[in-house]
């Protein structure tokens, strides 16, 4: 899930931003002074972001569903199209085929969009019907621009949606204005993972004669690095096996998405009270670095001081990296791997690090999923679709693949569990899953986060030109200016 979360962050936090460009009477665009150019009660922040109510008045995101029979059609027999930027790759072209069959009023066209497109078509208010996004770092910004449709009267009446059968994960897609996890639906999750636990390769530490860790404790983050050092093997000043792949394509270097996850367990939020300044001037963002950069200078992984470019699933995979850091999604990886499938049972998963004296979670990090566009001229197919893909046989699928967790508690008897690898992947996400209810804080403000920032001033430690203090004050700036222009520019 974090791969996919990755890409797409880079392209709706560019478009969000750029979307600050459209008109403001369009629903769409953003107006000055934190107004979204809607009325006060369609569901959007106003004042500063500080509330977003639900939509109880006659506005499509309410019981307007109830003009629609259960196929989509509209009363007049009319045929409309409705639009997603889901992709391709999860939504195929057999699965639309058969939605369009058993709603042959309603035709579906998949679109593929880059930054650039989606920003042009949310100025001007074209853009898809259903939008996807990551529930953690996008869904704040597009309530705030609102563009997010308020679903939460749909939700709540909905006979595939029931509250007592979704789990707390589906959540993330509420927001407040300021806090994510409450206030109005404004969308769910097609899948989630516990994105920040750790799959080990037995063979790799076998190779370094380490004992595989009890999967039913978890360790604490610089644990982790410590056995990353016992698990890295060299041949003189070559490495022949690294400890540790940060993930599945990148290098073994501190990222935003983790160090969030590390102060989410250290009990520390970073962001002011209403998300208008951001602090990075703290220590445990100190000691996340200094463990990470540590992590480089002791070669436990592909680093950009090493300048390997393999990436960490291919090390894994080819037994030269002995953990990686990555969710339930990654068993799926697993499964369908050539080489690994053979010998699944060297391949397991241990659960979520925990930040030092911190407590255990396992925030997923980025339940990616969608929206309904406030400006669709369908709301009530695009609600059908929404329905039929998140929880109709499209989810059945995806959690039968075993690619994601599924957003429901019925469905998670879905999920592989004949195999060895499975059973127990499953008994340690049993356990896993009592610690999902909190989310990651991503000040909504900043484009990706503030993903490009951390990397600006933490990537010239690795090399000596610069010290840790200059670091942390330089994002602490750079972050600031940039929540204040997003503001000023209709973000609040």
């Amino acid at each position: 899930m974090r791969k996919w979360t990755f890409m797409l962050t880079a392209v709706t936090a560019a478009a969000v931003v750029l979307s600050g460009c459209g008109n403001g009477s369009n629903n769409g665009g953003s107006a000055a002074n934190g107004n979204s150019g809607n009325s006060a009660n369609s569901g959007n922040t106003t004042n500063g972001g500080n509330a977003a109510t639900t939509n109880d008045s006659g506005d499509t995101s309410g019981n307007a569903a109830a003009t629609t029979d259960n196929t989509g059609t509209k009363g007049n027999g009319e045929v409309v199209t409705i639009r997603t930027s889901i992709s391709s790759g999860e939504l195929s072209k057999d699965q639309i085929a058969e939605f369009e069959k058993d709603h042959p009023n309603i035709k579906v066209e998949t679109e593929e969009l880059d930054a650039t497109k989606l920003a042009a078509e949310l100025a001007t208010g074209d853009a898809p019907d259903v939008i996807r996004l990551s529930g953690v770092f996008d869904l704040p910004n597009y309530v705030i621009k609102g563009i997010a449709l308020d679903l939460t009267d749909r939700v709540n009446t909905s006979s595939v949606f029931k509250a007592d059968d979704l789990l707390p994960i589906t959540n993330v897609f509420r927001f407040d204005g300021k806090t994510v996890g409450t206030g109005p639906i404004y969308g769910m999750p097609k899948d989630w993972s516990n994105d920040y636990a750790i799959f080990y390769n037995k063979k790799a530490f076998d190779a370094a004669g380490v004992p595989v860790p009890d999967p039913t404790k978890p360790l604490t983050w610089p644990e982790v690095f410590e056995l990353a050092k016992k698990l890295t093997i060299k041949d003189g000043d070559k490495v022949k096996q690294y400890g540790l792949a940060a993930n599945e394509w990148g290098k073994t270097e501190p990222n935003f998405n983790n160090l969030l996850q590390y102060l989410l367990s250290a009990g520390v939020d970073i962001n002011g009270a209403d998300n208008g300044t951001v602090n990075f001037d703290n220590q445990a963002v100190k000691d996340y670095i200094s463990m990470w950069v540590q992590g480089i200078k002791d070669n436990v992984g592909p680093n950009s001081v090493n300048n390997d470019q393999t990436s960490g699933g291919d090390l894994f995979f080819k037994d030269q990296a002995a953990m990686i850091i990555d969710g339930y999604w990654y068993s799926g990886a697993i499964r369908s791997n050539e080489g690994a499938k053979t010998h699944l049972a060297d391949y397991g998963m241990l659960p979520t690090p925990i930040a030092p004296n911190g407590m255990r979670v396992a925030p997923t990090g980025g339940a990616t999923g969608a929206i309904i566009n406030k400006d669709s001229k369908h709301p009530d197919e695009a609600w059908t679709f929404f329905e039929w893909f998140f929880g109709g046989k499209p989810a059945d699928d995806r959690a039968k693949a075993g690619w994601g967790l599924p957003i429901f508690k019925s469905k998670m008897d879905l999920l592989p569990k004949d195999t060895e690898f499975d059973k127990q992947v499953n008994a340690v996400l049993q356990d896993e899953l009592n610690y999902t209810s909190q989310y990651l804080k991503v000040n909504p403000y900043l484009a990706g986060g503030g993903w490009s920032i951390f990397d600006k001033y933490v990537q010239p430690l690795y090399f000596n030109k610069s010290t840790l203090d200059d670091a942390v004050k330089g994002m602490t700036k750079d972050a600031n200016v940039a929540i204040d222009e997003a503001r000023a520019a209709g973000g609040e």
